[in-house]
């Protein structure tokens, strides 16, 4: 559930926020406050329902909305990422790493 969770993730704010860039892809268009917004919540709540802690993603997401509301797109985009970064790193911490086999 928690690997799903980190796929979920990644692809709620798009593959190219979070792998480089193939050199002959064209870059992705950065998502508005206003499309990115529900995406993050979505993510946040299915972290929650997974178990994590999600407190300080929430505190970054009324973050955001404060700056929508005050029509500033780049605060807004900035405290999605950092909401998205909580709910990656929570995500990372609660998954367990691969077991490696020894001969």
């Amino acid at each position: 559930m928690k690997t799903t969770l980190l796929a979920a993730a990644v692809l709620a704010f798009g593959a190219g926020g979070a792998f480089a860039q193939e050199a002959q892809t064209a870059p992705q268009k950065t998502p508005t406050c206003a499309e990115a917004l529900p995406q993050i919540e979505s993510l946040i709540g299915q972290a929650d329902q997974a178990g994590l802690k999600t407190e300080t993603a929430e505190d970054h997401v009324e973050t955001a909305r404060a700056a929508q509301t005050s029509q500033d797109e780049e605060g807004c985009i900035r405290a999605l990422v950092m909401a998205q970064n909580d709910v990656l790193t929570q995500a990372q911490q609660a998954t367990p790493a691969p077991e490696t086999k020894q001969q």
